[in-house]
Parts: structure tokens; sequence; C-alpha cells
């Protein structure tokens, strides 16, 4: 998928050892962590994006010495409203997880 024709979305937006300033974009009741690029996928999917694209290699700039990896959202909503969901569903990964 090109960039152009959908979102990039990477771990550390929510990732809840991260500070604002550094790159996390949701608040800590959002956030997880050390979240990874492939739960990231699989909350963007079940928050009914259906064309995601992952890209494990990839390494946030200001992290430039970690490959945390990134995901491709193609959609036409904003990014913020696109990261949110995806926070609200990865929250519920996690939690449905640690019941188990």
């Amino acid at each position: 998928m090109k960039r152009r024709n959908g979102k990039i979305i990477w771990t550390v937006y929510f990732d809840s050892t991260k500070p604002r300033d550094k790159g996390r974009r949701v608040p800590k009741s959002l956030s997880v962590e050390k979240p990874r690029v492939e739960e990231l996928a699989l909350a963007a999917e079940k928050a009914g994006y259906k064309d995601v694209a992952i890209d494990r290699n990839a390494k946030f700039p200001a992290y430039w010495y970690d490959s945390e990896g990134r995901i491709f959202v193609k959609t036409t909503e904003k990014k913020s409203i696109v990261i949110r969901k995806i926070a609200e569903k990865l929250v519920e990964l996690r939690r449905s997880a640690k019941k188990k």
C-alpha cells in the first residue's frame, strides 16, 4: 500500500512508557505498555479497517535505534480519529488477554 493512500500509524503512539513529547498521541488511559505491531494490526482490523499493512522494520524517528514497526491503514478518516479507534480496541485486546 502506498503512503498517500492511507495513514501511517506507529506503535509509539500507543506506548504508555513514552511521553507525549516523544511520540505518544493518546492519553494514558488509552495507552498500553510496549504494544507490538501485530497487536496494532489486529486492533485496527477490530476497529473496522479492512486494508491494513504491516511494516515491521520501520523505525520511528525519535527512536531510530529501535525497530518497533508501523502499520498502514487505508482510510479517508482523520488520523486522530483512526488513532483513537485503534487505541480503544488495543486496550480491549489487552484486557481480554489478561483475563485468560
